[in-house]
Parts: structure tokens; C-alpha cells; sequence
């Protein structure tokens, strides 16, 4: 799922899966009456295949820079090594992809190889980096949204939040197959305790994940379910 934040003068974009989605966002936009130049930046969740193979492409073609987390720019310039779920989570997620329309990458996507988003994948993104935002700190030309640390199903997920409007764009921290649940697949579960408390604290009234429908109604938050061992 992508999701296009948008402010007076300047358009954000958050997770891009594939090259495949560039003109559909594109095409989005024109809809919304926004134009390409408007874009200011253009940022993963995490960095997870579904959520990155577009992410290169769209910023060059855009002329516009990728906004990663503080982990996430660590891991593209070789500073840290990202950690991925177990096997045994992975197993447990293959049920969940015909929830998502089986999704795989086209060709495009992988003029790469495994160069985006796979485990010890290096991501190297040929565009223009910003400098990581710290934890909480405002996204720039986006007044009013912050970014926000959430580790727990990958080392460098980020949330981005905005409390004006109770908007949360969780990425993977939450899916809502089953109604709105968060995720079992994690990489850390200490994290990712820590980033639910966090996600618990905040005022929420519209939760935005990665996959599934958007989830609000009378405290979104509350009503996320933890499912049980036996559920993908």
C-alpha cells in the first residue's frame, strides 16, 4: 500500500513495492489535482522488497530524494546490518499472500537481482539521501507529521504520525486482514513491545497500514487484536 501525505505546497510518498506502481501514484495525484513537482520526498517503512522496489526508480525519474529512518540509512551506507524475521515467522506469514492478491515482482524489479529489500541485500539507491530525521522529529515540508522509531517486525520500521489528526501510517507494525491485528511477523518481539507501547500513547483515530484496509471507527488502537500462535 502507498499512501501519499499531502500538505498545501508539497506531496510526501510512503512505501513504493514496486516499479509497477509508479504511474498508478502518478495517476493518483492527477486525480488529487497534484502535480510531480509537488513531491518532496519519497520514503520506505522498512526496508522490505514490498515496500522498496519502486522507491529508486520514483525518486530518479522524479529528480526528487529518498527520506529514510536513522537504521535505515545506517544499513544503506554500510554502517549496520539489518536483521530479518526468523524462518519460522516467514513460514507462518505464506498463508497471508492471497490475502494480499499474491503479489510479485515484475521484471522491472529485479533488473537488480537482490539488491532491494532481501536479506543481506545492500540497498544501495542510486537517488539523493536526506539526512535521517531523529526519532519524533517533524518531516520536512510536511508541517505538522513527525517520524517516529517503531522496531519489531524489521530493525529499521518507522511510523510516521500526525497528531493533529490523529493519522498513522504504521507500515507493517499493524495489518488488518482479520479486521485490524498486529503483526506477528517480527524480527525482535522486546522492539516490538516497545514500539506497541509507543503506538499506545499516541492520539490515534486513523490507523494506515502496509496491508489491508485503513482502520478507524472509536479508538483504532484498542481494538487491534494480538492473534493466536496457531493464525497466520
Amino acid at each position: 500500500m502507498t499512501y501519499l501525505l499531502l500538505a498545501p505546497r508539497s506531496v510526501g510518498v510512503i512505501d513504493l513495492g514496486s516499479q509497477a506502481d509508479i504511474p498508478v501514484v502518478l495517476d493518483a495525484m492527477r486525480v488529487l489535482g497534484r502535480a510531480p513537482s509537488e513531491v518532496c520526498w519519497v520514503a520506505p517503512t522498512h526496508l522490505h522488497f514490498d515496500h522498496v522496489l519502486g522507491i529508486d526508480a520514483f525518486a530518479r525519474r522524479l529528480g526528487v530524494p529518498i527520506l529514510l529512518g536513522r537504521v535505515a540509512h545506517e544499513a544503506t551506507t554500510g554502517r549496520r546490518r539489518l536483521r530479518f524475521p526468523s524462518r519460522l515467522h516467514l513460514l507462518r506469514a505464506i498463508p497471508t499472500w492471497p490475502m494480499q492478491g499474491l503479489p510479485f515482482p515484475p521484471w522491472a524489479d529485479w533488473r537488480d537481482g537482490f539488491g532491494f529489500g532481501f536479506p543481506g541485500a545492500p540497498n544501495r539507491f542510486r537517488a539523493r539521501q536526506l539526512a535521517p530525521p531523529e526519532h519524533g522529529a517533524p518531516l520536512p515540508g510536511l508541517p505538522g507529521w513527525s517520524l517516529l522509531d517503531g522496531p519489531g517486525h524489521a530493525d529499521d520500521a518507522v511510523l510516521f504520525h500526525h497528531p493533529g489528526s490523529g493519522c498513522l501510517v504504521a507500515g507493517d507494525t499493524v495489518r488488518n486482514f482479520y479486521g485490524g491485528e498486529w503483526n506477528p511477523l517480527l524480527c525482535d518481539r522486546h522492539d516490538y513491545a516497545r514500539t506497541q507501547a509507543l503506538i499506545r500513547s499516541l492520539p490515534v483515530e486513523t490507523l494506515l497500514p502496509a496491508h489491508g484496509p485503513v482502520i478507524n471507527g472509536p479508538e483504532p488502537v484498542a481494538r487491534l487484536r494480538t492473534l493466536p500462535a496457531w493464525m497466520p
